[in-house]
């Protein structure tokens, strides 16, 4: 289906009802249902000629060529779904059209039977007028109309149907509490407001704004999200200038310290285009308010409408409709954020107002490559960092001044996809990062590089400390500050690390490596129950984390669960991936730890020898203290520090390194390393 361009389809959207609850009062119970439902999600979309286009791991969006197929298989979902463990589901549907851009779905269709699915409650099906039409002919189908609403974007309004066949329940309409019941309280209180306005325009004579309109105060936690402004009727190329607009307001609004929570980016962009209702993205984001916005160019005119809502109120805080000249493009972020900062009511200090208005380049096509370089960047894979180094190193022929682009060069190397080591990236990035510092000795982002150079490759731990500590005082919402100064804390025996690694997940709990790391922390500070929980949790949310992948085993291999472990490691890539990590030496691993000694050398001999040096150090150690061979560990540990490489920073706190800790060798290791 994906190579259509449009077509006619009968849409089936899918949700289990309170899974983020669900998810916080009990992990295993969640994961049980959410694997329970996509079993059961698959084997009937399959059996009765429909695709899955979109999974959602809590919900889906699926298309079937007849409505009554579709009614079919949420039927059956349904009945499965009751059985235990039972998965409290909620369906909509509808027939439209619906096309395919960069491999994601889109269409009015779309919409209307996300919205329709956003009404109902756990068991329930319902459907539109068009889908309930195809149904009339069909004795084994009972429906029943529940009223008509009013979707935003649509005309007229809609009359929704609920089947009501045995099992099923049929939500009244009190009950019917999802989007659509926003977007009418708004509706409201705008014809509320505009007819106000109208009355205060008459009698009084005072100029109304035209596009600014402040309602009842803030009186919530100051807890924000931010989340991706829509690119519309714009070149999609330049989607990275209303990310980029994105990524300055939050890392504008993560200076104020008066705020409690500002939402990471990586947590964010996956709400882009969202078809989710903000109370549901707030809860799941644990914030009080939403900012939610769009971009449109108009040639040399930009226009952006922005929204600020409180939402457990569906109070509207601030709204803005302006037009300004391409030209002005770099005060934009400095002008929103100020105006969310002034209507959540949060102080800010004379410090925070500078640098609220600091603008970091003068040229708009330099900022402009900048942000494409970013976007580039969060790819994360070797050709995107190709694509971003080029954009960065563009906006410096346009800005040679430009720090910002300077510490985008240094993150091109300090977590580097070039095929580089420890030893030949890291100072490319250490140079970068001082032009940035030399240009602006207070960037955030050169100061979290910087520090990040300091504990993880010149294993200067307290300088660290203190780098990161004044990075978190001067940025208190910046989540990668917390992650590295929790890994800090954690590396020298403080175990407040994981209060770090905690908070640094609270402010971007979407993030794969936020979530990946608070598991692995969790096993080097050795409660490796948690751990197992943890990134149990993160391969429900990121299927594809290896790092996750190898956390887990290694988890379970100190819990001698021998088989669980060989059976995450068998699931990995056969070729090597991140930091010399290789599922072949994991797995020799395992089998030496779980007593299969004489398997494991047979394996490792497989391994030709000139693959050795590409090998992960300390996954080599860790093989070689499982055989009893000491002296092969210490060398392979002797090489690791040699080249730097990144995983001998958990050379004290590595539990499988137990063994040989009181080896002449290794302590001579770890005073190398600063840790004594």
């Amino acid at each position: 289906m994906p190579h259509q361009n449009r077509q006619l389809a009968a849409i089936l959207f899918t949700d289990i009802v309170g899974y983020t609850t669900m998810m916080q009062q009990d992990e295993q119970n969640a994961v049980a249902v959410t694997k329970r439902y996509i079993a059961v999600l698959k084997q009937n979309v399959s059996s009765l000629g429909g695709e899955i286009l979109n999974d959602y791991g809590d919900g889906s969006l699926c298309t079937f060529s007849s409505a009554t197929q579709a009614v079919r298989c949420a039927v059956e979902m349904q009945q499965q779904l009751q059985m235990e463990p039972r998965v409290p589901l909620r369906i909509g549907l509808h027939i439209g059209e619906i096309f395919f851009e960069d491999g994601k779905v889109f269409g009015d269709g779309v919409n209307i039977a996300s919205r329709i699915q956003s009404l109902g409650i756990a068991n329930s099906i319902l459907f539109s007028s068009e889908i309930n039409s195809k149904l009339k002919n069909q004795q084994e189908f009972k429906s029943v109309s529940v009223g008509k609403f009013e979707f935003k974007n649509v005309e007229e309004p809609m009359e929704v149907f609920a089947l009501c066949n045995e099992g099923l329940i049929v939500p009244k309409k009190e009950e019917m509490s999802g989007k659509l019941k926003e977007i009418e309280k708004k509706s409201t209180y705008r014809k509320w407001w505009i007819a106000t306005a109208i009355i205060i325009l008459l009698t009084t004579g005072f100029f109304i704004y035209k596009n600014f309109s402040s309602v009842t105060g803030f009186k919530g936690e100051k807890t924000i999200a931010v989340l991706p402004f829509e690119n519309i009727g714009t070149d999609s190329s330049e989607v990275y200038i209303s990310d980029g607009i994105t990524q300055d307001i939050i890392s504008s609004l993560s200076k104020i310290s008066s705020l409690k929570k500002v939402i990471g980016w990586f947590s964010v962009k996956g709400f882009k285009k969202t078809i989710k209702p903000l109370n549901e993205i707030a809860k799941e984001l644990s914030v009080a308010a939403i900012l939610s916005g769009s971009v449109q160019n108009q040639g040399d005119k930009t226009r952006i409408i922005v929204e600020l809502i409180e939402v457990n109120t569906n109070n509207l805080l601030w709204r803005k409709d302006f037009e300004y000249d391409s030209k002005d493009l770099l005060n934009v972020q400095s002008i929103i954020s100020g105006q969310i900062i002034s209507a959540l009511q949060a102080s800010i200090t004379p410090e925070e107002k500078k640098q609220l208005s600091k603008q970091y380049t003068q040229n708009v096509e330099a900022y402009k490559l900048y942000r494409k370089g970013r976007w580039f960047w969060d790819k994360r894979t070797r050709e995107s960092y190709d694509s971003a180094e080029a954009n960065y190193k563009r906006a410096l022929e346009l800005d040679p001044d430009y720090a910002l682009a300077y510490a985008g060069l240094a993150d091109c190397y300090t977590f580097n996809q070039k095929g580089l080591s420890q030893l030949e990236g890291v100072p490319i990035a250490r140079d970068y990062t001082t032009k940035a510092l030399m240009l602006d000795s207070n960037l955030t982002e050169a100061l979290t590089t910087r520090a990040f150079i300091q504990s993880h490759f010149d294993y200067d731990w307290e300088g660290a400390k203190t780098n990161f500590e004044k990075l978190i005082r001067d940025n208190p919402n910046y989540p990668i500050a917390h992650l590295y100064y929790g890994n800090v804390l954690l590396l020298t025996g403080n175990k407040e690390g994981i209060r770090e690694t905690k908070k640094a997940l609270a402010l971007d709990p979407l993030s794969s490596v936020n979530n990946m790391v608070l598991g692995r922390n969790y096993y080097y500070a050795r409660n490796y129950d948690l751990s197992i929980a943890q990134l149990q949790k993160t391969l429900t949310l990121f299927p594809e984390s290896k790092p996750a992948s190898v956390a887990l085993g290694y988890s379970y291999l100190q819990k001698k669960q021998y088989q669980q472990a060989i059976d995450i490691f068998s699931k990995l890539p056969p070729g090597p991936f991140d930091m010399g990590i290789n599922r072949n030496i994991l797995l020799i691993h395992a089998y030496s730890v779980s007593g299969d000694k004489e398997r494991a050398k047979a394996e490792f001999e497989r391994i030709p020898k000139e693959e050795h040096l590409l090998l992960s150090p300390l996954i080599m150690a860790n093989f070689y203290v499982s055989l009893g061979n000491f002296d092969e560990a210490l060398t392979a540990l002797e090489r690791g520090f040699d080249n730097h490489a990144i995983g001998m920073m958990w050379l004290d706190t590595d539990p499988v390194l137990d063994p040989i800790r009181n080896e002449p060798r290794f302590k001579a290791l770890t005073k190398k390393l600063h840790f004594n």
